[in-house]
C-alpha cells in the first residue's frame, strides 16, 4: 500500500504507543530492538487481517480501516493467511516476537548472518534487517504467495533480505553457515539441517536456534556437526506448524466419539487449561486437537481430545473418561500429568533438550532425568 503523510505520521505514533508498552511490560529491554520497533512500520506488513469470525478487516475498506489501524498497532497476533477458513499464517504478537529476537542474542557490526524459517509477512525479517542490515539476513517460506507479498513489502518498507522460496524443514543450504537461525512457526523436533548450518564454534561464538518447539520457546546451541543442546524459555508459545505441504496446518477431522462405559481417571477437566501442563503434551504427544466444554467462567468441564493417528479420548463433566482408536491416548496425558504433579507442576523454563544426531530428547531438569524422545 502506499503511505500517505498523514498515515505514516499516525503509524510512528502508534509505534511509540506499542513500543512503550512492550517496555513497560519488560519484554524490550534491548535498546536496540527498541530502536527497530519503533522504526519498522508494521502497517506495512499487515494491510489486512482476519477477525475470528473470518471477516477481512482491512485498510483498503473505509468501514474497517479504523479497526485495522488499532489492531496492527497493539500486542496482537494477527491472522493474515487462510486456507478453506482454516488460520495458516499470521503476525505474530509483537511482544512474543520481542522476546524472540531478544533472546537471538544478536550483534551488530560483526559480520553475524542470521536465517528466518518463516517469512510470513515479513515483517520478522524486516526488524532483523533493521537491527544487523539486509545483507545479513535470508529468510524462507514454503508458500508462493506469501514470498511475493513479502518481498514487495519489504522492498517498501526500505529493506532488502533475501527471500528465498523453500521448504524450511531444510534451512537454505546456498547460503550457510549462519551464526543464528529463527523459526517463526511451531516444530516437532529440530530439523537436523538447521544444526548443520550453524557456525562452528563454542560459547556465545557457537551457532544458536531459537524457535517454538512444541508450546514454548527454546534457545540451542551447536555443540558438534550434528549436535547441539539448548533449555526453554519461561511462559508459552503458539505458532501454527511449519509446514511441508499444501495440507500442512489443516486440523484433522475428528473420529467418531468412543462409546460404552467410562473409567475413572485422576487427570480433571480444569488441569487441561494449565499452560505448563499443556507444554508437557506437547512434548509428550505433539498434533493433539481439542475440543472443551466451557462452563460460564469459561473453565474446561469435559474434553475430546483426539490425535491424527484416530486415537481420541472424551473426558466427561463426571470424571469418567472413555477411548477408541488402536492405542490408549489418556493414559499417555495421565502419565505425563503424574510426572507433572510429582515434580511440582514445572514450566518450560526447567526442561532442556539434547540433539545427538538422529536422537533428540526433551528432559527436565537434567539430562538424567524424566525425559521424551522426540519424532523425528
Amino acid at each position: 500500500m502506499t503511505i500517505d503523510c498523514d498515515l505514516a505520521q499516525a503509524a510512528a505514533a502508534g509505534r511509540t504507543k506499542l513500543v512503550q508498552s512492550l517496555v513497560d511490560s519488560a519484554d524490550v529491554t534491548d535498546a536496540a530492538w527498541q530502536a527497530a520497533f519503533e522504526q519498522v512500520p508494521r502497517h506495512v506488513f499487515v494491510p489486512y487481517f482476519y477477525d475470528h469470525a473470518g471477516r477481512k478487516i482491512s485498510a483498503y475498506e473505509t468501514e474497517t480501516r479504523d479497526q485495522w489501524f488499532d489492531a496492527v498497532h497493539e500486542d496482537r497476533a494477527l491472522v493474515t493467511h487462510s486456507t478453506d477458513g482454516a488460520a495458516t499464517s499470521s503476525s505474530s504478537q509483537p511482544s512474543v516476537m520481542a522476546t524472540m529476537l531478544e533472546a537471538l542474542r544478536v550483534e551488530a557490526g560483526i559480520g553475524m548472518k542470521v536465517l528466518e524459517i518463516g517469512t510470513g509477512t515479513g515483517y520478522n525479517s524486516a526488524l532483523l534487517a533493521h537491527r544487523l542490515g539486509s545483507d545479513s539476513v535470508v529468510t524462507v517460506d514454503s508458500e508462493p504467495d506469501l514470498v511475493t507479498a513479502a518481498r514487495a513489502r519489504l522492498a517498501e518498507a526500505g529493506y532488502e533480505p533475501r527471500v528465498v522460496l523453500a521448504d524450511g524443514a531444510y534451512g537454505h543450504a546456498d547460503l550457510a553457515p549462519y551464526n543464528r537461525i529463527i523459526a517463526t512457526c511451531r516444530i516437532n523436533s529440530v530439523p537436523p539441517a538447521w544444526v548443520h548450518q550453524l557456525v562452528d564454534g563454542s560459547g556465545t561464538d557457537a551457532g544458536q536456534i531459537v524457535a517454538p518447539l512444541g508450546n514454548a520457546l527454546v534457545r540451542i546451541h551447536r555443540t558438534g556437526p550434528l549436535q547441539a543442546e539448548g533449555r526453554f524459555l519461561p511462559g508459552g508459545a503458539y505458532f501454527m506448524p511449519l509446514r511441508r505441504s499444501p495440507v500442512d496446518g489443516v486440523p484433522a477431522k475428528r473420529p467418531d466419539l468412543p462409546t460404552g462405559e467410562g473409567r475413572g481417571t485422576d487427570v480433571p477437566a480444569s488441569v487441561l487449561a494449565d499452560n505448563a501442563y499443556r507444554f508437557l503434551l506437547s512434548i509428550v504427544e505433539p498434533d493433539l486437537y481439542w475440543q472443551f466444554d466451557l462452563d460460564e467462567d469459561t473453565k474446561p468441564t469435559a474434553v475430546r481430545v483426539w490425535s491424527p493417528d484416530g486415537a481420541i479420548a472424551s473426558l466427561h463433566a463426571d470424571g469418567t473418561v472413555n477411548e477408541a482408536g488402536s492405542r490408549s491416548l489418556w493414559s499417555r496425558l495421565e502419565e505425563a500429568h503424574r510426572i507433572f504433579t510429582e515434580h511440582d507442576r514445572p514450566g518450560p523454563e526447567r526442561y532442556g533438550v539434547t540433539i545427538d544426531n538422529d536422537v533428540q530428547r526433551v528432559w527436565l531438569d537434567g539430562p538424567g532425568r524424566p525425559s521424551w524422545d522426540l519424532r523425528t
